[in-house]
């Protein structure tokens, strides 16, 4: 199956999913990031901010701003994903494709080491994998910046395989609402 084949399915499965049992499912998801030895060591930390069908990372980027640990976030510029620091949430304003970015950065911060990276995805699998939105910024972000790779994901957005390609970065951990897969 290709690759757009597989993000419209993967797309449908969550969109599928009812609100009140992704907003169960997404708790569940970030309470096990925020228990990570991964996550607890962490000084610095890349989130994504989440759509409405994606796992819910609004609160824990919150939670961790409150622990005093520097958040960085994505914004998109062109074909770039610049890498922007946050210091509060309510700084977030809708982008380009509708989702809350920092607003335009003065100096856009591109740390060659980030100790927690959070990444997005619309389909996962089991050896490490990840299907996104198909722009490869991600894939180019993971290749600059260096650190602990975490997807999150609902259990309905696991594969048994996805296609790979050279350019293809893998995770180092990927987090469901029912296991924690190890790479």
């Amino acid at each position: 199956m290709t690759k757009q084949l597989l993000r419209t399915q993967f797309r449908e499965k969550r969109r599928a999913l009812l609100p009140d049992l992704a907003g169960e499912k997404s708790l569940a998801i970030t309470r096990k990031l925020l228990e990570l030895k991964e996550y607890k060591d962490a000084t610095s930390v890349l989130f994504y901010v989440s759509m409405p069908e994606e796992v819910d990372t609004h609160q824990v980027i919150q939670e961790t701003l409150a622990l005093g640990k520097k958040v960085y976030l994505p914004k998109i510029k062109g074909e770039v994903l610049a890498i922007c620091p946050l210091n509060r949430f309510e700084e977030l304003q809708p982008g380009e494709f509708g989702i809350l970015e920092p607003c335009e950065p003065t100096s856009p911060s591109h740390p060659a080491h980030i100790d927690l990276i959070v990444i997005p995805g619309i389909a996962f699998d089991q050896h490490g994998h990840r299907l996104g939105h198909g722009k490869g910024h991600y894939d180019r972000l993971l290749k600059e910046v260096h650190g602990f790779k975490v997807g999150l994901a609902f259990d309905e957005q696991m594969a048994d395989d996805l296609p790979v390609e050279a350019h293809d970065v893998p995770l180092d951990l990927l987090l469901t609402d029912s296991h924690s897969f190890t790479f």
